[in-house]
């Protein structure tokens, strides 16, 4: 798989560069959205094509000024993307009826880089535990910092970005066990991220992370980028879901605002 190429140079306004100075620094940490783009087996692959150029346009609708458009056939679940829990939880509820304070607020990132496939317990490979998530506690108190009640926290196993978009990054991803996933609910946590395909380790069809959020009332975010830039910091995260009535999740823009 391959990225389309895009323009590397970045918009500005007319009037200068200048006006953009003076915002907090801002860490993007959301995967591409692109035709071939990697999918979970269970959702929609992403289909992308061209509604109008901006020539079509002028033809069309007799103005001097054409406007180029594109129609997007994707699946709430495409990309970076939030859970409604009405997803994996039948009595759960769909976005609309779910409160933003989910979806952005204090934020920490741990560091589960030492989590692996290579583990020699058969029974251990890619899952992060209980013990996994206190060795990330331990290097996020080194920061300073610790998990409170409310935070979203942010699992950065150092795995998405080195594979994204090759096949192992949907086929084989490291994720929480029951035990790892419900340590961090328990301490109030409202939103689990992951760096991966899924906060799930992909090999374990009982889905244990999807299953502790069910239970605690909770949500989940996933596909999430740059991880590694705000790994063992503080942060506020906002990772805002489109409003999308009874909606099961929705891609997102997430983002660290740093400073």
């Amino acid at each position: 798989m391959t990225i389309p190429a895009t323009d590397p140079r970045p918009q500005v306004p007319t009037l200068g560069a200048h006006l953009l100075d003076g915002r907090r620094t801002i860490v993007d940490l959301t995967r591409p959205i692109y035709e071939g783009m990697p999918m979970w087996f269970g959702h929609q692959e992403t289909k992308i094509v061209v509604h109008q150029t901006h020539d079509e346009f002028k033809e069309k609708y007799g103005t001097r000024d054409g406007f180029h458009a594109r129609d997007l056939l994707i699946s709430e679940h495409a990309g970076t993307h939030t859970d409604a829990t009405f997803e994996y939880d039948p009595d759960g509820k769909t976005l609309d009826a779910i409160p933003l304070t989910y979806y952005y607020g204090s934020a920490v990132c741990i560091d589960l880089s030492h989590v692996s496939f290579q583990s020699p317990d058969p029974d251990r490979k890619g899952y992060a535990g209980v013990a996994d998530v206190q060795v990330a506690e331990e290097k996020l108190a080194k920061s300073g910092e610790e998990i409170r009640p409310g935070d979203i926290v942010l699992a950065w196993f150092d795995y998405g970005d080195r594979w994204f978009p090759e096949p192992k990054y949907i086929d084989e991803n490291p994720g929480f066990d029951w035990e790892g996933a419900e340590y961090l609910a328990a301490k109030g946590v409202v939103n689990i991220g992951s760096d991966c395909n899924a906060i799930d380790n992909s090999l374990d069809n009982s889905f244990p992370g999807h299953m502790v959020c069910k239970k605690y009332g909770i949500v989940n975010t996933e596909h999430l980028a740059n991880l590694g830039e705000v790994v063992n910091k503080r942060f506020e995260f906002f990772g805002l879901p489109l409003h999308i009535l009874g909606g099961t999740g929705s891609p997102i823009r997430a983002i660290a605002v740093l400073d």
